[in-house]
């Protein structure tokens, strides 16, 4: 069941990236640049969640709150390359 879960986030965040350098109407460069960061946003925002310790579960006051802004983020995380691919492969104005 983990492998799935794990396949299934890979998926969120891969497809995106790979969608974003099949490009045509960019430059090689663009569809780099836009694949890279649609790629290393949610790495980032994962990094934070494991680097602030209230958010990693080492909080002392109010775990519930802080487990549930966890769970939050986690799955923003999984949204974001998503959000990030329709943004950046908007009409430029």
């Amino acid at each position: 069941m983990r492998v799935l879960l794990v396949l299934i986030a890979f998926g969120m965040i891969a497809v995106p990236a790979l969608l974003a350098l099949s490009r045509e109407d960019a430059s090689r460069g663009r569809r780099i640049g836009s694949a890279l960061v649609i790629v290393l946003a949610p790495a980032i925002a994962l990094g934070m969640i494991h680097g602030v310790p209230e958010l990693n579960g080492r909080a002392l006051d109010y775990p519930i709150a802080w487990t549930t802004l966890r769970l939050v983020l986690s799955a923003l995380a999984l949204i974001l390359p998503w959000c990030l691919y329709v943004w950046l492969a908007g009409p430029r104005r």
